[in-house]
């Protein structure tokens, strides 16, 4: 993920959920689930001990999707061979899933 849109996803998560942090309830989760063939794997990501209406908060919680984006799409870290399609259809598909649970997510719980 480039510093760009890194920094666009941390701005519309600022907009998209003021002050709703302090509204979280301890079982906020987001689970990010990544199929690779007819195999699907999941991580629950916990998220709420972040201040998702801070720039700070939304890059920790992009973060912690991103890793598990990639743990449960087989990422070998150190691995010198380059991604393959199967991987980056999974990881981005993965990424998009999860982005979107946490802002529905977080909207739930602003009010």
């Amino acid at each position: 993920m480039t510093r760009k849109t890194l920094a666009a996803f941390a701005a519309a998560m600022t907009l998209a959920l003021p002050a709703a942090a302090p509204a979280f309830s301890n079982d906020m989760n987001v689970i990010v689930d990544g199929r690779a063939g007819t195999e699907t794997r999941s991580v629950v990501v916990p998220v709420a001990d972040l201040n998702l209406a801070s720039a700070h908060g939304a890059r920790l919680a992009d973060s912690r999707i991103t890793r598990a984006a990639k743990q449960v799409c087989g990422w070998l870290n150190g691995s010198i061979q380059q991604p393959t399609r199967e991987f980056r259809a999974c990881y981005g598909a993965a990424l998009d899933d999860a982005r979107n649970d946490l802002e529905s997510l977080a909207q739930q719980h602003q009010s």
